[in-house]
This record gives C-alpha cells, structure tokens and sequence, in this order.
C-alpha cells in the first residue's frame, strides 16, 4: 500500500468514525429508538435523518468526505 493510499484510507476512517458519533447524537436527541437504530443499523438511521438533511448538512459532508478518500485510497493503490 502506497502512503498516499494509507494516509487516504486513515482519514477516511475518522470522517466515518466522527459522522457515526454526530449520526448517533442526532437520532438519540429525536428519540430512543432512532438512537439504538443508529447503534445497531448505521445506514437504516442514515435514511431515517434523510428528510431533516438541510439540518443535518454536514453529517452527509463527513460521509461524502469519506467515500471521495475511500475511492481515492482505492485508485491510488
């Protein structure tokens, strides 16, 4: 693995690792359920946020953030 690749791949892990803590957050403050939805099923949650999007603006940029690292680290490997 080239250390572009790697570097890539590392804050890829991060951008997920701080949207699944905002995405736990925000579905916990909506309610319980949605909180342990979020825990156990991080996409179903995801889906759940999706009509609140213009409120929750930068939890889908941390996970677009990710995917354009994670497609890098790909590329460049």
């Amino acid at each position: 693995m080239m250390p572009v690749s790697a570097i890539l791949t590392v804050f890829a892990l991060v951008f997920i690792a701080i949207a699944w803590l905002r995405l736990l957050c925000v579905c916990f403050a909506d309610s319980t359920l949605a909180g342990f939805l979020a825990l156990f099923f991080p996409p179903l949650a995801l889906l759940l946020v999706l009509p609140q999007w213009q409120r929750e603006k930068e939890l889908y940029q941390l996970l677009g953030a990710a995917m354009v690292c994670i497609i890098l680290s790909f590329a460049l490997q």
